[in-house]
């Protein structure tokens, strides 16, 4: 029977468009598809959730048809060689496609009246098929809900969903399997509490999910189909041939994106329903929310017997507040709770460097003794260092290290004896406090959240620790208070060796130690419970003195002691005394002793330096005291009013008229100041009230009891606003600063006078040099001249008067020496050299004229000098020479002329005989005045000269003149 015609295509059988699932569709459009193309073959592929699939097939030739024209997106019929490719659906993606092999000409062109009729036909068809699988697994659902019956169990659930699965879908058998872990590194992940149905005694107990299988089940949570005829060369199928299925489903356990398991359902016959993919799919999906429920109602019950063990800790940690108590309750309650074989607590030793174990339990003696672990190194030791739980599986085969010497033996030699290992750090505000580790002979057995729980209970007991500690430091501090002030009783007074011996008694309890030694410079030492030793071992003792309290070297402990503790009593750098205690045991002395140590001896020196400084004040006060009696200076103190509270005897004599007079009662200082001056006097008090601490007194002067007095006025140390006035009489001052300025006066006018003399003299000196070179002149130039024509007059007249010609001659003689006498004098007058050569070779001249044999020496750069300077050492220079040549006798001389920076120095000596120069004053008086000429003519030139000579030894005179 025909349906009706659709355009002018050939109609579709009424079998086709009436099918109730898809793969009954596409056989009935296979067959139909063969006869209307006469075609050798035809398949049919339709849209499926991996792509288009091969859903049906009809006639032969078939193996030409394997999809290479088949795509989603075909828009129209494609042709290639015998294959025919004929889409259909509605736009805009074709939903199935039919490929015919061989078909007869132009069925493309017959094809676009037929391709919306068919899938207009296939979506009814999805949607009859829906329908029916709605019903089929709301079935199956209901069955499941009525075995788990709103169970927890999760091994009831697993096994109720693989039985409800094979007998809704109609399959042999079935099995659900929750994952073990996440994938490893292979991506491969086993199975574990498989509950299956229908295998017998071949059920499979070691199953694993790939990492393809992993990705499209349990990340994608897509349903796989397998068949074996198509499947069996795949991955898949080489993981399933032990299983030997013909037709397979697998489904994802999940719950909220999160990976649970699998579910698995195989038949032996190659047949697979419409709706099996969903129906499983829905079942998974069912049995993934009880599972869930199951999981969170399972965690919510661990949870509440966590917060239960925690409260139960937290009620025995806190039922005793002393620290030893607290970590014995930790170690026994951390142990039993985790089921752990044995236990340490790991605190750090004396110095910090290494950590011990504290306490322990079931740990063999050799393992509590010999293990020293230091921070960072061993999973204790990291713990430690880094507050972070630590834990390992199976220790021996992880290839850590040991944290101790003891235990990388042990490890070494193969004999560890746990495998599992759990570190706890006990971490308090103040700073770790220790490490809590568990040891197992298994593997770890603790999952996520037994380490969570441990977590917990580690904050838990650090907290406990904690309040230990504080009720520990308040119990020390009491203590510590009762000690201190003690001492501070006994240190009223001055220290007897008796009230070393208390001072003892009471520093040893406080210490925890049973017997000691007090030693206090300048008092003594003395000792309780041992004999007190003598000074030389004291000494010896003084000699391991530290910065600080410290534990002693064993050879240095006293005999019948295991330990000892030894501080000094210092105060800066210096020692006052020292304090040993020690004790029976072999532990060294705790931390916490040794800090309480240095405060009991750093009171006690503070007690002793206050007591030695109050001494030394009192003394220093009577000194004081006696140094303001005896002060010439006024010193009083007053009030804030002003009134006077002491006076000394300078002050009482100015203001009374007598060093041991009274003073009127209740008087103030204001009643001797001069009523004129009185505003000053008040706004200067004012200014000193005002004055802040640190700030420097004010200076003044005042007229007090009519006496001008310098005042320095200041805040009293140690007085609420008392003032401090100390003062000095100016009377006598001002009458010598009278004195003084009229001498000044006079001095300036005797300065003023000599200086008008030394200008007179300098321009004496001046008008003589040029009177001396007219002199010169007129004598070389004239006399000379005259004196040289006379000879020659006399010479002529020798050949005119033969018969006096002796007499001639000699008279010619005569004239020729006064010649020459009279230009050798003009020379000296003034020489022409210093004015036509310079200074230098005029110093040269002078030295070839000296009847004693003279050099002349040069040094330093040469700088021209005024005439008048020039002038000036010339003449020194001349003048020096000629007193060498008169009284020196001596065999040379020499002239050092140096230019320096600022000045020129030239020095006059000789090896001549020499002479005292204090008997130059004495010459001087005698009318002998060329030194006294030659000193005043220097520093008329602003230079100076100086003398130095010693009889036998030369003279050498040393002239210094300004450039």
């Amino acid at each position: 029977m025909a349906g009706p015609a659709v355009g002018s295509g050939p109609p579709l059988p009424t079998g086709l468009l009436e099918q109730v699932s898809v793969a009954a569709f596409a056989q009935a459009l296979a067959e139909w598809a063969c006869d209307w193309a006469g075609a050798h073959g035809a398949a049919v592929w339709i849209q499926g959730q991996k792509g288009m699939e091969r859903r049906a097939e009809s006639g032969r030739g078939l193996a030409l048809a394997g999809g290479q024209l088949v795509r989603p997106d075909l828009s129209g019929p494609q042709e290639e060689g015998l294959l025919c490719t004929l889409p259909f659906g509605l736009p805009p993606y074709a939903s199935g496609v039919l490929e015919v092999v061989a078909g007869r000409p132009g069925l493309a062109l017959e094809w676009p009246a037929l391709k919306d009729t068919l899938g207009l036909a296939l979506e009814a068809t999805r949607s009859r098929e829906r329908q029916a699988g709605r019903g089929r697994v709301a079935a199956a659902v209901g069955r499941l809900t009525r075995r788990t019956h709103g169970s927890l169990d999760h091994e009831q659930i697993l096994s109720a969903v693989a039985e409800v699965a094979a007998q809704a879908l109609g399959f042999q058998r079935a099995f659900a399997g929750l994952l073990a872990a996440a994938p490893g590194e292979q991506g491969y992940v086993p199975l574990q509490e498989i509950w299956s149905t229908g295998f017998g005694e071949e059920a499979p107990r070691q199953i694993g999910v790939g990492p393809v299988t992993y990705a499209a089940l349990l990340e994608r949570g897509e349903v796989i189909r397998y068949r074996a005829a198509q499947d069996a060369d795949t991955p898949l199928g080489r993981s399933l041939a032990e299983l030997n299925p013909q037709v397979a489903l697998l489904a994802p356990l999940r719950v909220r994106g999160e990976p649970l398991g699998l579910l698995y359902a195989d038949s032996d016959v190659d047949r697979l329903s419409a709706g099996d993919e969903a129906l499983l799919l829905e079942l998974a999906e069912q049995a993934g929310l009880a599972l869930g429920s199951a999981r969170r109602f399972a965690a919510e019950t661990r949870q509440r017997q966590g917060e239960s063990v925690l409260r139960e800790l937290g009620l025995a940690l806190g039922g005793s507040l002393r620290l030893s108590d607290t970590l014995t309750e930790l170690l026994s309650r951390t142990a039993t709770q985790f089921g752990a074989d044995a236990a340490a607590l790991y605190t750090p030793q004396p110095g910090g460097r290494t950590l011990g174990i504290h306490s322990a339990l079931n740990l063999p003696s050799d393992w509590v003794l010999r293990v020293r672990v230091r921070p960072g190194s061993g999973l204790s030791g990291q713990v430690f260092a880094s507050g972070m739980r630590a834990e390992c599986r199976d220790f021996p085969a992880s290839g850590l290290s040991g944290g101790s010497r003891y235990t990388r033996n042990l490890l070494s030699a193969g004999e560890y004896p746990f495998r599992g290992v759990l570190a706890l750090p006990l971490t308090t505000r103040r700073g770790p406090f220790g490490v809590l580790t568990l040891y197992y002979h298994a593997p770890l057995p603790l999952d996520d959240t037994d380490l969570k729980l441990a977590d917990a209970l580690s904050a838990q007991a650090a907290l406990a620790i904690e309040n230990a500690l504080l009720y520990g430091e308040g119990q020390e501090r009491e203590r510590e208070a009762a000690t201190l002030l003690h001492i501070s009783q006994r240190l009223e007074h001055d220290l007897t060796r008796h009230d070393l011996e208390r001072l003892l008694g009471t520093l040893l309890p406080a210490l925890h130690a049973g017997r000691g030694l007090l030693w206090v410079d300048g008092v003594g030492a003395a000792a309780l419970g041992l004999p007190l030793p003598p000074a030389t071992e004291l000494t010896e003792l003084a000699g391991q003195l530290g910065r600080g309290p410290r534990p002693l070297p064993r050879r240095w402990v006293q005999p019948g002691a295991g330990s000892a503790l030894l501080a000094p009593i210092r105060l800066g750098q210096d020692v006052l005394g020292l304090l040993y205690a020690d004790d029976p045991g072999q532990d060294p002395p705790p931390q916490a002793t040794l800090r309480l140590a240095r405060r009991l001896c750093d009171h006690l020196a503070d007690r002793l330096s206050r007591q030695r400084l109050a001494g030394a004040l009192a003394r220093s006060e009577a000194g004081y005291r006696q140094l303001a009696e005896s002060s010439p200076d006024l010193i009083l103190t007053t009030d804030p009013a002003g009134q006077i509270l002491y006076a000394n005897p300078a002050a009482r004599a100015l203001l009374m008229g007598h060093p041991q007079a009274d003073l009127p009662p209740a008087q103030g200082l204001s009643a001797w100041v001069d009523p004129e001056g009185l505003d000053h006097w008040t706004a200067l008090w004012r200014q000193v009230q005002g004055l802040r601490p640190g700030q420097p007194p004010v200076r003044a002067e005042a007229t007090l009891a009519d006496r001008r007095l310098e005042l320095q006025l200041g805040p009293l140390s140690g007085s609420q606003g008392g003032l401090l006035v100390m003062g000095r009489d100016l009377s006598e001052q001002y009458r010598l600063l009278g004195q003084i300025s009229q001498r000044g006066q006079e001095l300036a006018a005797a300065s003023a006078r000599r200086d008008e003399l030394r200008t007179f003299l300098a321009l004496f000196t001046q008008a003589q040099e040029e009177e001396r070179r007219r002199i010169s002149r007129e004598l070389h130039d004239e006399t000379a001249q005259l004196l040289v024509a006379a000879r020659r007059r006399l010479l002529r007249l020798e050949k005119q008067a033969p018969q006096a010609a002796a007499d001639i001659l000699s008279l010619a003689g005569e004239l020729s020496d006064i010649a020459a006498g009279v230009r050798r004098f003009a020379r000296h007058l003034r020489p022409s050299v210093l004015d036509d050569l310079g200074l230098l070779p005029a110093l040269e001249w002078l030295c070839s004229q000296a009847r004693t044999p003279a050099r002349l020496e040069i040094s330093g750069e040469e700088v021209h000098l005024s005439p008048t300077l020039e002038v000036t050492l010339f003449r020194l220079v001349g003048e020096a020479l000629a007193n060498v040549d008169k009284h020196a006798h001596a065999h040379s001389a020499a002239v050092r002329v140096t230019f320096g920076a600022q000045d020129l120095h030239t020095t006059i000596s000789d090896d001549g005989q020499g002479f005292d120069p204090a008997g130059a004053a004495a010459l001087a008086a005698q009318g002998h005045l060329g030194l006294l000429g030659l000193r005043e003519r220097a520093q008329l030139a602003g230079g100076r000269l100086e003398l130095d000579s010693r009889p036998g030894e030369g003279t050498q005179v040393h002239i210094w003149l300004p450039l």
